[in-house]
């Protein structure tokens, strides 16, 4: 959900570092390092190829596990290096590239279909990553996966929407805008009217059953890692809900996730509770 790492009242990465035992620590580091190294794709060794080419290359070399050109080389080794130590397909690795070719110019998707196979590719695939890092292998399991990947990246998109605005980004699909009669324009002013609120309702309906859908993996956890995972579920929850409660409104002031929050989603991890309203 988060881009801005080093504040600690922003929202945090799901299932980050922090979140892991002692002897998966450094492998669940790594792999976040390559996904979030990719947001900023190196472009310099892109003189004279086109982009979608360059990107199939260079996706080509991660799943060899060689090195590349748009990831820093120790990143790549510690990525790669983890996925042979863990029997990890180096084949998620090198989605993640073909889907960083987004990252270098305006992003816009015509329809929610578009910025789906997106987000599989982005963000599924490194859940992926990090749920067989975690054990969780099974085929069955690959759905929850998948919708919670959708769920924490398009909550975090809303929550960071002016932000991507300012450089060109938007991952609310332009079909659906134009539906409910809201302008980029009216976007960037940030001007909240009913037609605005429509289109934001349908955003967190479709981010709310999505976690609804990813909370089908806690039955297969146990031990630390189902109370990591009820955390950040409920955590998920928490901030979409704080985004309904002030209306849309992430114009006027940041989500934070401050300590008295993160204490609040810990003791209702704790309860049972899983509602925030």
């Amino acid at each position: 959900m988060q881009d801005a790492i080093d504040d600690k009242n922003r929202l945090p990465q799901p299932f980050d570092e922090t979140s892991w035992s002692k002897a998966l620590k450094p492998a669940a580091q790594a792999l976040w390092r390559w996904h979030l190294s990719l947001k900023m794709p190196s472009m310099e060794a892109m003189v004279g190829a086109g982009r979608q080419v360059f990107f199939e290359e260079e996706s080509a070399r991660a799943e060899a596990g060689q090195s590349l050109r748009v990831v820093p080389e120790p990143v790549a080794e510690a990525a790669y290096a983890v996925c042979r130590a863990h029997k990890l397909p180096l084949a998620l690795l090198a989605e993640q590239v073909k889907a960083s070719a987004r990252f270098t110019g305006a992003i816009q998707f015509d329809s929610y279909t578009e910025l789906q196979e997106f987000v599989q590719q982005w963000a599924g695939a490194h859940a992926r990553l990090l749920a067989r890092l975690a054990g969780q292998t099974g085929s069955w399991q690959l759905p929850a996966i998948d919708e919670l990947a959708r769920a924490y990246f398009l909550t975090g998109r809303l929550i960071y929407l002016p932000d991507d605005l300012a450089r060109d980004r938007l991952f609310i699909p332009l079909d659906e805008m134009r539906h409910a009669s809201v302008s980029m324009e009216q976007l960037r002013d940030g001007t909240i009217d009913e037609a605005m609120k429509r289109l934001f309702w349908k955003q967190t309906v479709r981010i709310r059953d999505a976690f609804a859908q990813g909370q089908n993996l806690a039955k297969d956890l146990s031990g630390w890692q189902r109370r990591v995972f009820k955390r950040w579920w409920l955590g998920g929850l928490y901030v979409l809900a704080d985004f309904e409660r002030r209306q849309y409104d992430v114009w006027s002031k940041p989500v934070v996730f401050s300590p008295v929050k993160r204490l609040q989603v810990r003791i209702q991890a704790l309860v049972g509770k899983t509602s925030f309203r």
